[in-house]
């Protein structure tokens, strides 16, 4: 007879995390009580070591191989199932991550006004991260017992895809499509210990290596993902305002966090629309939406990666720049008005570039239309982000862009002309999108 709950093979997955960019897990409103100074703080442990919690991991693991693999049996046997009458433990044994090497900032941020451009009253707010840089050790383990043999192949081309997704980086936390929270692992190790050979038993027994599983190098997305990795430049100064003195550093580095860039990309993305004449929700659907009086929330699935500028570089020097008030009715200096800037600003001849990605999950051919229509503004200089935008800092331009979206590659340098890919493809995105918003407005 036999025993179908019997272990008949084991993998283990282990390697090292390595925060990119910070990274915020909520301790929860009781822990609140600790810091009343700060809406939002980190979780640790009770001694102060900040950790991400295997809950969380797996959280993110679930989501990503559910839609990647779209099989929900499959999901349910490795990361178990509580809703359904014949419900399963889960197979998949993810462990905490401790970090080391860490330190906790605080950042602050606000919400603007969507139509005025300036910031909400009392929308003001402030929360703890784990800045860059910090490391923990990743173990998970997959028990494979006799009733999954069937589920053998799906199980370890889903572990590979795990791996792989681990290894070129994954965002875990909160504000994860803000930047936040992104961990890589360049050390990882895939091992497979099948039970009904003896060297594979002595192995496991005497903590020695199992059988190596290859991961792949290429990052293993959804086809529908659509990827926007472009490289820029800031054409003369930039300014991103904190009250807090080191808010925006991270490792030396000036930091521009997702959270402002996203912002202006979304009021873009509706200028657009309202330049178009468009009513739909098109805007909540790529960047989420708030509780409202008729709106239920809901999580956007546009990404935008956190961009980081080396504050000692030959290109760009941090100065401080002295401004005053002006009275409005006498045109003199107002009294006590003067006050100082600390902007980025190019030096002579030169200039600082960057890398920036866009992520859009899930992307819809009429979504990745508009998508289209926002890369062509970053890269004709339309866009600003941070302050003083009205006095011509923050000018971002682009020197060329690379996009994967549906198994194709396109690329255009930054004359605007594109070099790898069908221009027909790219009209055909934006023609979806045109001729679905005018059945929205005919609706």
């Amino acid at each position: 007879m036999s025993n179908e709950a019997r272990i008949i093979g084991r993998y283990t997955l282990t390697g090292t995390l390595k925060l990119v960019s910070p990274l915020l897990i909520r301790a929860g409103v009781y822990n609140n009580m600790s810091n009343d100074t700060v809406d939002d703080i980190v979780v640790t442990y009770h001694d102060g070591q900040p950790f991400i919690p295997g809950t969380s991991l797996a959280g993110v693991l679930k989501a990503l191989v559910s839609d990647f693999k779209q099989n929900p049996i499959l999901v349910n046997k490795l990361f178990g199932d509580i809703e359904q009458k014949d419900s399963n433990q889960s197979t998949l044994q993810i462990n905490d991550v401790p970090l080391s090497n860490t330190q906790i900032h605080v950042r602050d941020g606000i919400a603007i006004h969507q139509y005025l451009g300036v910031t909400k009253k009392s929308a003001k707010y402030d929360f703890e991260i784990v800045d860059a840089g910090a490391e923990g050790n990743i173990k998970i383990d997959c028990i494979i017992r006799e009733h999954q043999q069937s589920y053998l192949t799906d199980i370890k081309e889903t572990l590979e895809y795990i791996a792989n997704i681990i290894k070129n980086g994954i965002n875990i936390g909160a504000r994860t499509l803000n930047g936040l929270g992104l961990v890589v692992s360049e050390n990882l190790k895939l091992q497979y210990y099948d039970f009904y050979k003896s060297d594979d038993v002595i192995a496991w027994l005497m903590k020695q290596p199992g059988q190596n599983i290859n991961i792949p190098e290429r990052l293993m997305s959804p086809e529908t993902d659509c990827i926007v990795n472009m490289s820029c430049h800031f054409e003369d100064t930039l300014l991103i305002k904190s009250i807090f003195e080191e808010a925006w550093e991270t490792q030396g580095e000036l930091c521009i966090p997702g959270s402002s860039l996203k912002g202006v990309l979304r009021h873009h993305s509706r200028k657009i629309l309202d330049v178009l004449g468009i009513k739909n929700d098109m805007e909540d659907d790529l960047f989420g939406n708030s509780v409202t009086i008729d709106k239920e929330s809901h999580k956007g699935k546009f990404k935008v990666s956190e961009i980081y500028l080396d504050k000692f570089s030959e290109d760009a020097k941090q100065v401080e720049q002295n401004r005053i008030r002006v009275d409005r009715f006498t045109g003199g200096v107002m009294n006590g008005a003067l006050f100082q800037d600390h902007p980025l600003r190019n030096t002579m001849n030169r200039l600082l570039t960057f890398p920036l990605q866009l992520t859009i999950s899930k992307c819809s051919r009429e979504e990745a239309g508009l998508v289209l229509l926002l890369v062509k503004d970053l890269m004709t200089g339309r866009i600003t982000v941070g302050a003083n935008r009205t006095i011509g800092a923050g000018r971002i331009k682009g020197d060329a862009v690379t996009i994967k979206y549906l198994n194709e590659t396109y690329q255009i340098d930054g004359d605007g002309k594109l070099v790898r890919g069908e221009c027909k493809q790219l009209e055909s995105f934006i023609e979806s999108f045109i001729s679905s918003s005018k059945e929205a407005v005919n609706e």
